[in-house]
């Protein structure tokens, strides 16, 4: 592989110390360039770094993209801290239009919900103006899907216009307005459990809470400000956020005991598997043929010429 010289800003998202098999101290990097592209990086020459690299550093970068057994790897030379740059100008976003897509969750899932009591739910939602805010520009996840800003919203979306389909497919037993709804809300408590400052992370409560709990919270704050919810679509709805893990081992204190609880897990978990796909593929450069093997999909991903 030719070797490319590199002389750009970064922001460091991760940074460990290592050791060398000669005990040798050297630095890991994970890093974003201003185009949001995800680098790894290693630095073995530390000490010619005057000062210590932190999660949440811009810093500007000497060195080169050489290729480490099958991955682009960025060895660094040269890193000097920047003041005064903005985070934003890193962190990775959805290549989708915020705005027009919140406004098409919001038509989407008015239009199709006809139970009363569901749609003041999703009214009182949409009418929350700083969660709703919130929702808009949260990451879906740290690394593992949607990790950007809007990936949310852009994951709800897809998993609501997903149910809208499969609850005209399935109609003789699916509770249509259910669906859409726990399709809505069933990643909701995110917005509290993840942060996009300096990087994309985990907030204290999002570590001791988690989004499940986090958001069947909110959604009971919602319900409480309705009269006469009823109680059982109430545990129904709460339900399908509990299980919307799917195992007992992925997080979920229920397995999906209802049709909707069920299709819930296996549309949120197609559409993030999906965009797994995409990630891994575009942030190898992937226009045809094979990935590298990924530890989290467990496999390697074929990308064809459709």
């Amino acid at each position: 592989m030719e070797l490319n010289i590199v002389e750009e800003r970064f922001l460091i998202i991760d940074v460990n110390e290592n050791l060398t098999k000669d005990n040798k101290p050297y630095l890991r990097f994970i890093l974003y360039d201003e185009k949001s592209k995800q680098y790894s990086g290693i630095m073995f020459n530390i000490k010619n770094i005057n000062f210590r690299p932190s999660k949440g550093d811009i810093v500007k970068i000497n060195g080169i993209l050489q290729n480490y057994n099958g991955q682009v790897q960025l060895k660094i030379s040269k890193m000097f801290k920047l003041e005064g740059e903005s985070h934003d100008d890193f962190l990775p976003r959805s290549m989708y239009d915020l705005n027009i897509m919140l406004e098409t969750l919001k038509k989407t899932v008015l239009e199709n919900i006809k139970d009363e009591y569901l749609k003041k739910l999703c009214v009182l939602f949409f009418e929350d103006n700083e969660t709703v805010e919130k929702f808009k520009k949260s990451p879906a996840a740290k690394s593992i899907h949607h990790p950007y800003i809007g990936g949310l919203l852009e994951h709800t979306l897809s998993v609501v216009r997903l149910a809208v389909f499969l609850s005209k497919h399935y109609s003789d037993y699916v509770n249509s307005d259910l669906l859409l709804v726990g399709s809505l809300f069933h990643d909701l408590g995110k917005i509290y459990e993840l942060e996009a400052k300096e990087g994309i992370d985990y907030t204290d409560c999002g570590r001791l809470v988690g989004h499940l709990l986090l958001g069947i919270e909110k959604i009971n704050e919602y319900i409480n400000r309705i009269d006469s919810f009823p109680a059982t679509l109430k545990n129904l709805l709460i339900h399908m956020i509990a299980s919307h893990h799917g195992y007992l081992e992925y997080g979920s204190p229920q397995l999906p005991k209802t049709y909707e609880a069920l299709i819930l897990y296996y549309i949120d978990d197609l559409d993030a598997k999906l965009n797994n796909f995409n990630q891994l593929l575009e942030r190898e450069g992937v226009d045809e043929g094979w990935s590298s093997y990924n530890k989290i999909l467990e496999r390697q991903i074929f990308k064809h010429n459709r």
